[in-house]
């Protein structure tokens, strides 16, 4: 099933109907825990920015929310890792000249009618090409955008309650010994790491490690964050760095 788009010099375009699997909304983490106020703050329509320090759990958040919205076809765009060029090209779109890609992309959001959340913006300037002219758009960020009329709702350091260290514990005992090798040691990586990186760390080959790795996305104990790479959430990492020695 395909659907077309109409550029200016570039003509119709053909679009592939499905959403690559790569640009699908990750599944929130299993561990996601309180934030019942900003959720209950996101609104549906406009453009929501969910603003903090890095690592203070605003992906998971605005992921929790389009998972419990569960309506209509939701994408996701990594501005740090992804391009829109590549974006563009997945869903079938070729030949877009440099200076028309974000208006095809604003058309491909606005014509599928999208929830889109853009990932790790760095500034206005960046965000504001890509915003269609209707819809629901969230935007996570470790700065303050001041995009006009936007929302904008600041996340902070969220603090364990309890709950969490009981969760990640009862996870992290059913871990076969080469995931939870990986969770302890790549928790001192800080920020974001592709396979390479954790292959190097653990001594591994890359191919055994990208298997161990997409074991722990698939039990929430990591987060995929883009092609082959991924980050622990603030909480999660400190908890593995207590079982180093374990």
């Amino acid at each position: 099933m395909s659907d077309v788009l109409t550029g200016t010099s570039t003509g119709a375009i053909r679009c592939t109907y499905d959403v690559p699997r790569r640009f699908r909304p990750p599944a929130p983490p299993r561990h996601f825990v309180g934030r019942d106020a900003e959720l209950a703050g996101i609104r549906a329509g406009g453009v929501t920015v969910l603003s903090g320090p890095g690592g203070v759990g605003k992906t998971a958040l605005a992921l929790k929310w389009l998972q419990e919205r569960r309506s209509g076809e939701q994408l996701y765009v990594d501005l740090a890792t992804q391009d829109l060029d590549r974006l563009l090209r997945a869903f079938g779109l070729d030949g877009v000249a440099a200076d028309e890609t974000a208006a095809v992309f604003r058309g491909l959001v606005a014509r599928r009618q999208f929830t889109l959340l853009l990932d790790n913006a760095d500034s206005a300037d960046q965000v504001t090409p890509l915003l269609p002219a209707s819809g629901t758009v969230l935007v996570t960020s470790r700065v303050k955008l001041d995009l006009p009329e936007a929302q904008e709702i600041e996340v902070e350091p969220l603090t364990d309650d309890g709950r969490l260290g009981q969760l990640l514990d009862r996870s992290y005992v059913e871990l076969p010994e080469r995931q939870a090798r990986l969770y302890r040691l790549c928790a001192w990586e800080p920020g974001t790491f592709g396979v390479p990186v954790a292959a190097a760390i653990a001594g591994e080959p890359d191919c055994d490690v990208e298997d161990a790795l997409d074991d722990l996305v698939e039990k929430s104990l990591l987060t995929e964050v883009g092609d082959y790479a991924f980050r622990f959430h603030d909480l999660v990492r400190a908890h593995a760095r207590t079982k180093r020695y374990q």
